[in-house]
């Protein structure tokens, strides 16, 4: 799995720091913050697999 885009890491901190961005925007701004977490919970999960 790659890491985010410099553009797609800024975006998910400023989620992460409970800043929303325009209302037209905003589903994107979810959607990018519920990929990350989802791949974030799917490397712990390999982690645990693997040990």
């Amino acid at each position: 799995m790659n890491s985010p885009t410099d553009e797609q890491a800024a975006l998910i901190k400023i989620t992460l720091e409970g800043r929303r961005m325009a209302y037209s925007d905003r589903f994107d701004q979810e959607n990018l913050l519920n990929l990350h977490k989802a791949k974030m919970h799917l490397e712990m999960f390999v982690g645990l697999l693997s040990q």
